[in-house]
């Protein structure tokens, strides 16, 4: 038997001692958004909670996150420059010459 706790806590994610698991599921696991007002070890303040500040930080947060996924996604693109690359190949030798 737990020992019940009469305080509110939050609620964490139980998986079974068996649960198989992927490597992508850990990295995906490893990513997951976290809101700011989460890693602080500050109580929940009831004046945040109805102001819905909290809502305002998770969006703040959220969108700073995106950004950086998307920026960590969006491929590299370099633009061929085909005047280098011939410069490279261009001989200054005469292999041909004429009699």
């Amino acid at each position: 038997m737990s020992k019940q706790n009469k305080e509110w806590s939050k609620a964490t994610l139980c998986l079974p001692k068996d649960n198989l698991t992927t490597e992508a599921g850990d990295r995906a696991r490893a990513a997951n958004f976290l809101p700011s007002y989460e890693t602080d070890c500050l109580p929940v303040s009831m004046a945040c909670l109805l102001g819905w500040e909290y809502a305002r930080i998770w969006v703040r947060d959220r969108d700073k996150f995106v950004q950086e996924r998307e920026k960590a996604v969006k491929p590299k693109f370099i633009k061929n420059d085909f005047e280098w690359w011939l410069k490279l190949r261009k001989t200054t030798k005469k292999f041909c010459k004429g009699n």
